[in-house]
């Protein structure tokens, strides 16, 4: 019964800061994605993205996206405390390739839209030189399947995909 009570006291020490770094992790997450999401917002990242025509909230998502990161890290040294550095190492994997695969197949889908967009609207565009929409104005640079490459008056090459000018 004595042999049980040190086993159980370095168990539940064990237990007990690895719920500590968990939170650690949660509290150091939350305040990083505050901060990158106010300092993008600051940099006025959102409305440059929205003059291209680029409706997304990035300064948002970039902060979601680091305080996810530190959640895992501090998911994956609570895990290392307890000694599951075997689980901990498959679930990252896991993590960061089900990420890869939703990523991959958002980008898919969008290209495979463009092209088909590209398909259908490059006639329109071939024999035209300037181009003025709600996304875009300026000069057609050069008309691809999945976009088109303009000049605007400010002299910045810009690539427009085909599903920015279609609503």
């Amino acid at each position: 019964m004595m042999q049980f009570l040190p086993a159980a006291q370095g168990i539940l020490l064990k237990i007990v800061t690895a719920f500590i770094i968990f939170l650690i992790g949660l509290i150091i997450g939350k305040f990083a994605g505050m901060l990158v999401k106010k300092l993008l917002y600051e940099l006025q990242i959102d409305q440059i993205l929205e003059t291209i025509g680029v409706k997304f909230f990035f300064s948002d998502a970039a902060g979601r996206v680091v305080s996810f990161l530190f959640y895992i890290a501090g998911i994956a040294l609570a895990l290392r405390q307890l000694g599951l550095e075997k689980i901990a190492t498959i679930i990252l994997i896991v993590f960061f390739s089900i990420i890869l695969l939703v990523s991959l197949f958002l980008d898919a889908t969008d290209m495979v839209r463009n092209f088909l967009l590209g398909i259908y609207m490059r006639k329109r565009f071939f024999r035209k030189k300037e181009i003025s929409s709600e996304a875009v104005k300026g000069r057609i640079l050069k008309v691809k399947y999945t976009g088109l490459k303009i000049m605007t008056r400010e002299k910045d090459v810009l690539f427009v995909p085909y599903s920015a000018l279609v609503k």
